[in-house]
């Protein structure tokens, strides 16, 4: 039972909370950044949930600002072991994310965010060669972050955010050892706070025109019988306004994910993504966004890879519609898939066969 209750406690830690999905943060916290596949999250800088990527862009957002999200994300990963179809891993997962802001003055903005980027269920079915279930493994984390910004002129902004993080895991499993035919289950859940940092910058070269860059650092979650950690990463957008129609946006990232360890000791990678994206006003009331992203996988090979983290290349594709209601409120519709290469994990036969995530979310807005 020794080593079944090691490895049901590891498998719950999908880097922290398989919510990076995949060797990647989720970068949806937003409808805006779904249906912009997170093309420009760094500079586009329109309400106040700019702070979740990037707090200097919160010297752009005047007056006062709220962005409402409410976000349901499906999980297609289906399991294939020696014994058989274990099942979907992820399924359905419900988040949200509510953000304010207020300008102060013409050079200082505060906000604060609270948001849960990590955070999936899973649950294993038929592993160890039948011998082992797994109806509960999650992990979950709640970010409440107090964020501000310093508009040091006309082109330059600074901003800083420190990210307040709740993070809670829970563990089920039950299995039957095969040398004695003993049936046993098992149980384990733990909470821990911990905290994180987070700077940028913001340069605005002409109006519309706005390049933004961030650094967030690591963050460990210290459970019990484990340890999860969200690696430091870095932003850098750029949005252009080409008219008064049209503007076009993109992303460089990386995370650090070199120094994570999974469950199974395989070899990972630091991961980059590349996006862009687009924003078209249809009439006065609808903008129509639309993105597409390409994320490296954190492993060095895909046929050496971990049950715990369903990843691999990732190409997130998104599209939606912002509505404005009057002056002051809008809402938003978005949609994004994100479709990732396939993996193997040899020492248990097991792999998961192109694995995704589906996202929908509808948006609230208000600027006064």
């Amino acid at each position: 039972m020794k080593n079944l209750s090691k490895i049901v406690v590891a498998s719950s830690l999908l880097t922290c909370a398989a919510a990076q999905a995949g060797g990647l943060y989720l970068y949806e916290t937003t409808a805006s950044d779904i249906g912009l596949a997170s093309a420009g999250m760094a500079a586009r800088a329109q309400d106040a949930s700019v702070m979740a990527a990037n707090p200097a862009g919160l010297a752009n957002v005047s007056g006062k600002s709220f962005s409402g999200n409410l976000i349901g994300l499906y999980g297609d990963a289906q399991l294939d072991t020696m014994t058989g179809d274990a099942g979907n891993v992820i399924g359905f997962v419900p988040m949200a994310s509510a953000f304010y802001s207020q300008q102060v003055n013409d050079k200082w903005t505060l906000g604060i965010g609270l948001y849960g980027n990590y955070g999936l269920g899973l649950e294993y079915e038929g592993l160890l060669g039948d011998h082992l279930d797994i109806p509960t493994a999650t992990t979950q984390a709640l970010t409440i972050q107090p964020s501000a910004s310093y508009r040091i002129n006309d082109h330059w902004s600074v901003g800083a955010a420190l990210g307040i993080q709740y993070g809670m895991y829970e563990v089920e499993a039950e299995g039957t050892l095969a040398s004695s035919g003993v049936h046993k289950k098992y149980l384990d859940e733990d909470q821990d706070t911990q905290v994180n940092g987070r700077v940028g910058v913001l340069y605005e070269a002409t109006p519309g025109t706005r390049l933004g860059l961030s650094y967030s650092s690591e963050t460990e979650f210290e459970f019990d019988n484990s340890n999860s950690i969200a690696p430091q990463q870095l932003i850098f957008s750029a949005y252009h306004e080409v008219n008064d129609d049209l503007a076009v946006m993109w992303n460089v990232n990386w995370q650090d994910w070199s120094e994570y360890t999974t469950t199974l000791n395989v070899e990972t990678q630091d991961t980059y993504q590349i996006a862009l994206g687009t924003q078209y006003k249809l009439n006065e009331k609808m903008m129509w966004n639309a993105g597409f992203a390409f994320d490296t996988s954190m492993y060095e090979s895909q046929s050496n890879g971990d049950i715990t983290v369903p990843t691999g290349k990732a190409y997130r594709i998104g599209t939606g519609i912002d509505y404005t209601l009057d002056s002051e409120n809008s809402i938003g519709f978005a949609f994004e898939a994100v479709l990732m290469e396939s993996s193997e994990t040899p020492r248990l036969q097991a792999g998961f066969d192109e694995p995704a995530l589906y996202f929908m979310s509808m948006s609230y807005n208000w600027k006064n």
